[in-house]
C-alpha cells in the first residue's frame, strides 16, 4: 500500500507540473471565446462517435475473451467496459478500471488469470493499432513530418516499441528463461504470463483484435476529436491532423500521470503546435473531450453500485 501511495503521489506531482505548464501557456480568455462557439448538435455527434468507439472496443475485448473460453453476452462486455471507464475517471487510481473489468468478466467461472490477460491484451493490441496508424499516416505525410525533428523522434520511438514487443515475445520462448521464471516467480504470476503468451500461438485472434483496434482509433479517437476541432474552428489539414492524433493517443497512454491528466493536455498543445495551431482552441478541445467522456462514463454509476452490492452479497454467502 505504501508503494501504491508513493506511486500515486509521484503521478500527482507530474500531473500538477504539466497542468501548471498548460495554465501559463494558454490564453484562457481566448479559450472561453472558442468554447462558446460549440453547438449542442456537435457535442451530441461527438458523444455518438465516442459511444460507437466503445462498442467497437467492447467487441474487440469479447473476441479476446472468447479465445480464452470466456463466453458472456456482448451487453456484459459493453457494460463492464463503460463501468471500467467510470472507475478510471472517478475512483482512486490504485483501484483501476482494468482491474474492475478483469474481475467482473472472470468472476462467473473464476477465470481470473484468463480474464486479466484479455484486458492486458486489449490494451496492448489497442496500443499496437495506434502505433500502426501513427506510422502509416506519418509515412503518407513524410514531406511534412521529416521537417520536424520531434515528430521524427517520436516515430522512431514507436518503431522501437514495435520491435521491442516482437523481441520480448521471442525471448519469452527461450527455455532457460522459462526455467528461470519457474525458479523465482510465484505460480500465479507464471500462470498469468502463460495466459498472455498463449495469444502468440494464434496470430489470427491478435490480428483481428488489432484491426478492430484500428477501427476504434479511427472512429472513437480521430473522427470524434475532429468533430470538436471543427466545432472550435481549428484550421489544420486532414493529413496533418492524422499525423499527430495517434501520436497524442500513444503519449497520453504513458502511465506517468493520474488518468493522463495534464499529459493529454500537454500533448495536444505540443503536437498541434507543430502545425501552427493556437493553444487556446486545442486546450478547449482536450478539456471538453475529457469532460464529455467523464459525463458519459457517469451513466455507469448505477451499474457500478449494483455490481458492488452483488459482490458484497456473494462474499457474505
Amino acid at each position: 500500500m505504501k508503494k501504491k501511495l508513493a506511486k500515486f503521489i509521484l503521478k500527482l506531482a507530474v500531473s500538477l507540473g504539466l497542468l501548471t505548464w498548460v495554465i501559463f501557456k494558454v490564453n484562457w480568455h481566448e479559450a472561453w471565446i472558442y468554447l462558446v462557439r460549440v453547438q449542442i448538435w456537435q457535442v451530441i455527434l461527438y458523444l455518438i462517435l465516442v459511444v460507437v468507439g466503445m462498442l467497437i472496443s467492447s467487441y474487440k475485448w469479447k473476441i479476446l475473451a472468447n479465445h480464452k473460453k470466456i463466453h458472456s453476452p456482448f451487453r456484459d462486455f459493453f457494460k463492464f467496459y463503460l463501468t471500467g471507464s467510470f472507475v478510471n475517471n472517478f475512483m482512486p487510481s490504485f483501484i483501476g478500471g482494468d482491474t474492475y473489468r478483469a474481475y467482473q468478466i472472470g468472476q462467473p467461472e473464476k477465470k481470473y488469470a484468463q480474464a486479466a490477460s484479455t484486458v492486458v491484451m486489449d490494451r496492448l493490441t489497442g496500443l499496437v493499432a495506434a502505433t500502426i496508424l501513427a506510422l502509416f499516416f506519418s509515412l503518407l505525410n513524410w514531406r511534412v513530418v521529416i521537417g520536424n525533428k520531434v515528430l521524427v523522434l517520436f516515430n522512431l520511438a514507436i518503431i522501437g516499441f514495435l520491435i521491442a514487443n516482437l523481441l520480448i515475445v521471442k525471448i519469452r520462448e527461450l527455455v532457460f528463461l522459462q526455467k528461470l521464471s519457474a525458479r523465482f516467480l510465484p505460480e500465479k504470476i507464471r500462470h498469468f504470463f502463460r495466459e498472455l503468451q498463449a495469444y502468440s500461438h494464434d496470430h489470427g485472434v491478435l490480428w483481428k483484435s488489432i484491426v478492430w483496434g484500428c477501427l476504434f482509433a479511427m472512429i472513437g479517437m480521430a473522427l470524434a476529436n475532429l468533430v470538436l476541432l471543427t466545432a472550435l474552428g481549428v484550421q489544420i489539414s486532414f493529413l496533418n491532423y492524422l499525423s499527430v492524433i495517434f501520436l497524442i493517443t500513444i503519449v497520453s497512454a504513458i502511465p506517468v500521470t493520474i488518468n493522463n491528466i495534464g499529459l493529454k493536455e500537454w500533448a495536444y498543445v505540443t503536437f498541434f503546435g507543430f502545425f501552427g495551431v493556437s493553444s487556446s482552441p486545442i486546450i478547449v478541445a482536450a478539456i471538453l473531450g475529457r469532460f464529455l467522456q467523464m459525463l458519459l462514463s457517469f451513466v455507469a454509476f448505477p451499474m457500478y453500485l449494483r455490481t458492488k452490492k452483488e459482490s458484497g452479497r456473494k462474499e457474505k454467502v
